[in-house]
């Protein structure tokens, strides 16, 4: 469950910007809440998050600066040269920040333990990584780096400790501690690395990959049902999806039913998705795996351009879809960008996130409000009837 995301000085951010999905909630939880226990205490997060903002404020930049945390935490132990880090790119429209190191970090809840885990860099090495757990209702340091000096403070057993710090000596300055404790099996790192890897981000840049990666899933009976079945609520006319082996890639096949002139079904005839189907059903199709996929197995999908090219009866499924306690048993999270007034209506105010770009180019988040607020940010608001107002 991800409780919060921060990111500083990357991009169009200057200052430190959290993307908070954590709520203070007591009683029983309305149907966009997650429900999950740390140490007894009851944690409660949204199940979907929105973003709105005006071309080129930043929301782009979030999702990339998540999309390269996530891959410094899987591949950095095994990327001897460096390539993620360089794509590290300060605010630069500052001169206090242009040199400085970028910020990363994450509050996640896994199984009843939260973790808060995060470092900074500028891209040719780490500067500093932490990352602390909470148990027993306070927060513990696991471990402290900054530049090649660590500290252990969790208390781990003789041959645990030995083995991280013998760990410590062997991991590079353009390496994260992290990364290199799952490599080597250690367990908490391994918990996050798993953690990380449950978390897609989609931005749609290579529709044919998307498409593959759904065909892959397709194939497997644990994902199949669950794709057929938003198909046909998709109303898209077909009713499967097949990837025929001796096309060349990317040649997927669409089924539709051909009917005689008493409109009696008598044949099946395939259609080239990529040259006979709209964009729109190429983009569902490209996005279904990564849906699915957190959907039966947890973690978050972060969707950039939500609207682009989907119906509004599509993405008000796929939101009730996360919303739902039968097709979300394992704590699936969305957080998209998206301008759809359906969509607006089915969220709380909270779940509604703006993103702004000031005079000077930083980047900030901000809630968005009710008419009756006495701070209407930038002239945009909800009125009584949960419809999105812009002054």
């Amino acid at each position: 469950m991800l409780l919060k995301f921060t990111l500083a000085n990357y991009r169009s951010f200057k200052e430190a910007v959290s993307l908070s999905l954590q709520v203070p909630y007591a009683g029983q939880p309305a149907e966009n809440i997650l429900c999950a226990g740390a140490d007894r205490l009851p944690v409660y997060a949204f199940k979907s998050m929105v973003l709105l903002g005006a071309n080129a404020a930043g929301k782009s930049n979030l999702f990339n600066g998540f999309s390269l945390m996530r891959s410094l935490v899987m591949n950095s132990a095994a990327d001897t040269a460096g390539s993620n880090l360089q794509s590290i790119e300060p605010f630069r429209l500052n001169t206090e920040t242009e040199n400085k190191h970028s910020l990363f970090e994450c509050t996640m809840l896994i199984g009843n333990t939260c973790y808060r885990y995060g470092f900074k860099c500028n891209n040719k090495d780490i500067h500093s990584e932490w990352l602390y757990l909470t148990e027993k209702r306070r927060e513990e340091m696991v471990f402290i780096r900054t530049k090649n000096e660590y500290e252990l403070i969790k208390r781990f057993a003789p041959s645990d400790k030995h083995k991280m710090i013998m760990l410590s000596e062997m991991t590079r300055s353009n390496a994260l501690y992290l990364s290199v404790l799952a490599q080597f099996n250690i367990d908490f790192a391994l918990q996050l690395h798993q953690w990380f890897a449950g978390n897609i981000v989609y931005d749609g840049s290579s529709l044919e990959d998307d498409i593959n990666y759904t065909a892959q899933l397709f194939a497997h009976p644990t994902y199949r049902p669950l794709m057929n079945e938003i198909i046909d609520k998709s109303s898209l006319g077909f009713k499967v999806v097949e990837k025929q082996l001796n096309e060349p890639a990317g040649k997927f096949k669409v089924n539709y039913t051909q009917y005689n002139a008493r409109n009696r079904p008598v044949d099946n005839v395939l259609f080239e998705l990529g040259r006979q189907e709209s964009s729109g059903a190429r983009k569902l199709i490209g996005l279904l795996g990564p849906l699915v996929e957190v959907l039966i197995n947890g973690g978050t999908c972060w969707i950039d351009e939500f609207d682009a090219r989907l119906h509004p009866y599509i993405i008000t499924m796929i939101l009730g879809l996360f919303n739902s306690t039968k097709y979300n048993k394992n704590g699936a999270q969305l957080i998209a960008v998206s301008y759809n007034q359906q969509i607006l209506k089915k969220l709380e105010p909270h779940q509604i996130i703006f993103m702004n770009k000031d005079n000077y180019g930083a980047s900030s988040l901000g809630a968005l409000y009710h008419e009756n607020s006495d701070f209407k940010p930038n002239g945009i608001y909800l009125n009584a009837e949960s419809e999105l107002i812009i002054l």
